[in-house]
């Protein structure tokens, strides 16, 4: 049987994303799960797996958007919208400081 390496968060309130390429024009998304390994993104825009991305995520209106990098690593259709994907990325950086502040982010504001 598969065992989750984390454990997934499902956001009470949404968090908002700014998704796309670097130096590319970015889509909005909404964070379906989010983790310390990576997050499920629900949006419209396109990207191939294995598309490394960099990700604004606005856990709470009143604070800045948090950077974090991540790549592809599976895309479903999603039924929350039409034209939407649902995409998993794994974090690009999963130690270090800036990851240590994603994971209290996910422990505090979610």
């Amino acid at each position: 049987m598969f065992e989750r390496a984390s454990v997934r968060v499902n956001p009470k309130i949404p968090v908002r994303v700014e998704i796309g390429r670097p130096g590319q024009a970015t889509a909005l998304g909404v964070v379906s799960n989010i983790s310390d390994q990576g997050a499920c993104v629900v949006t419209d825009g396109q990207f191939p797996i294995g598309e490394s991305l960099v990700l604004h995520l606005v856990f709470s209106p009143d604070d800045q958007p948090f950077q974090a990098a991540g790549r592809v690593v599976w895309i479903r259709t999603s039924g929350d919208a039409p034209g939407a994907q649902r995409y998993g990325l794994q974090w690009a950086h999963r130690t270090g400081p800036q990851h240590a502040r994603l994971r209290e982010m996910i422990t505090e504001e979610l």
